[in-house]
């Protein structure tokens, strides 16, 4: 992401219909009930511990729906629904008069808390919830809000994820939780004794650290800008998680948050009592999947002949992998990248709000996929999950501006599940690796796809077909998006568009031994060729 376009993004209001007050418990059923019928309690022994409260939020958000709609310059690589993003919305100190431009954006004196309580997903392959300093310290706080900041895009540490979580019964999914984001010792120590007065276990306590080393803290110029966002993807039931979904859209008919939010500041200040850089997972086994390369030469081998049959005369492209990053270089040369967020920051480079719980592997250069032209992708590769080195894969398209007017919206999705849905494991490579391959016993470990603007009968089921992605309501982002996206555009065309090219990032989340991302080490990577006139 260009740094015009995230200093951009900072400056942008967004008008959401929340109103961050105190509401009224809801009257609901089961476990989510039991979490939110003891808030009442849990504030006033909050009270009685020392601290004054604020209510916000944690809500579903659509960051490509927010940048159709013009209150998001860029969507920051995020995928279209059936993705589904919540964020924190959390009012500022009052009394600081510091109020932030964005939603999503919040800060925190060293001293205070955020606590979200409430019910976490139904059953997905993965949620995972973490907060990260967007924005440094202001160097010049005029123009208020946000003065002149240095872009940081860096977690404070891990997820708390679904493998990590704190709660009860035998699966993390429908469980009450209570998720504490905080930076003093003190503070935690009484807001853990609070909940637990209040009734909430230790059990179902998760606590979030935020080093200063990583960012400064504070309300006002001096302290950063946070973003707290939970992700979940691959539901089990499909209509189950959009009913959890709709619950936190305001103005939808399901809507009965599942969550409550607040911030608690101490009356009388606290000293200093910061808590340590904390620890990160391990990635890695010392287990690879390089047995499975020979298998998968001879697929690529396959998809050219199988190509080369339906048309000779069509140039085919091998496309690099690498792991994603910025096209161009900083201020001081280097390449921004975003599996290794804390390398960024010692560098002074934006790490994008990425997780260290997913590899990103993008294709370049970028590609073009016109809806005039005989153009497309085949992706293939090793499911990572089968081989037990991801709790999901995926493979998602974007298309990349060359107009820089903004970036990476994404145009759609395919997940590890939905790889071979129409038939046994390994049926979408077996549409190239044939019976006589000698690697065909592998297949099963495999899969190609297909990506294009439009999708032939014979290349149905196991093609993306990409161009105007659709809501939660089904209702295409294209039909409210300005500028258009408009993947036909040439590259001198003067008229304006999100996009022009395309590319495709490999995502390959948590190895369920480590509950963080594989090492990318022991992967054999994902690959994809590009066949069509459109030769970068």
């Amino acid at each position: 992401m260009k740094g015009s376009v995230l200093k951009s993004f900072a400056l942008v209001v967004v008008a959401l219909s929340v109103t961050l007050v105190a509401t009224p418990v809801r009257t609901t059923a089961g476990r989510e009930m039991k979490a939110l019928e003891n808030v009442p309690r849990f504030l006033n022994k909050i009270e009685q511990a020392g601290f004054s409260w604020q209510e916000g939020a944690f809500l579903y958000v659509d960051p490509i729906k927010e940048t159709c709609e013009g209150r998001y310059p860029t969507a920051m690589g995020n995928n279209p629904w059936p993705s589904a993003y919540f964020q924190l919305q959390m009012p500022n100190s009052e009394d600081a008069g510091y109020p932030l431009p964005i939603a999503a954006q919040w800060q925190m004196e060293q001293d205070e808390a955020i606590v979200i309580i409430g019910q976490t997903p139904p059953a997905v392959r993965y949620f995972s919830i973490q907060t990260w300093a967007q924005l440094g310290p202001a160097t010049d706080p005029s123009p208020p809000p946000l003065g002149t900041r240095t872009l940081i895009g860096s977690a404070f540490g891990d997820t708390t994820n679904n493998l990590t979580i704190h709660t009860t019964g035998k699966n993390p999914f429908s469980r009450l939780i209570v998720y504490i984001i905080v930076a003093n010792r003190e503070t935690e120590s009484r807001v853990r004794a609070a909940a637990r007065a209040a009734g909430y276990p230790d059990a179902i306590i998760n606590v979030e650290t935020l080093s200063p080393v990583i960012a400064p803290l504070g309300i006002g110029p001096g302290g950063s800008i946070l973003v707290t966002l939970q992700r979940n993807a691959v539901p089990s039931d499909q209509a189950e998680f959009e009913r959890y979904v709709r619950r936190s859209i305001p103005g939808d008919p399901l809507y009965d948050p599942p969550y409550r939010a607040f911030r608690l500041s101490p009356v009388e200040e606290l000293a200093a009592d910061p808590f340590p850089v904390p620890t990160l997972r391990v990635r890695g086994t010392g287990h690879s999947e390089m047995d499975l390369l020979p298998a998968l030469k001879s697929l690529r081998q396959a998809i050219l002949a199988k190509e080369a049959e339906r048309d000779p005369a069509l140039p085919a492209k091998e496309l690099g992998i690498r792991f994603w990053q910025d096209p161009m270089p900083t201020a001081n040369g280097q390449l921004e990248f975003i599996d290794e967020p804390w390398a960024g920051l010692q560098r002074g480079e934006y790490s994008y709000l990425g997780s260290r719980d997913t590899n990103y592997f993008q294709t370049y250069p970028y590609f073009k996929l016109r809806s005039d032209v005989d153009e497309y992708v085949i992706v293939y590769g090793v499911n990572h999950h089968t081989t037990g080195k991801a709790t999901y894969e995926s493979f998602s398209v974007y298309v990349e501006p060359t107009f820089g007017t903004g970036r990476e919206i994404g145009l759609g999705t395919v997940s590890d599940p939905h790889f071979d849905e129409a038939g046994p494991p390994g049926d979408s490579a077996r549409k190239y690796l044939q019976p006589g391959d000698p690697y065909y016993e592998y297949a099963d470990r495999l899969f190609a796809w297909k990506v294009a603007r439009h999708c032939a009968p014979e290349d149905l089921p196991y093609c993306l077909e990409v161009g105007n992605p659709t809501d939660i309501n089904g209702v295409p982002y294209n039909d409210n998006c300005n500028p258009q996206i408009n993947l036909d555009i040439e590259p001198n065309d003067p008229r304006p568009s999100w996009a022009t090219d395309v590319f495709v990032v490999f995502r390959g989340y948590m190895e369920p031994a480590t509950a963080v991302s594989p090492d990318s080490n022991e992967l054999v990577w994902d690959q994809a060729i590009y066949f069509g006139p459109y030769l970068p």
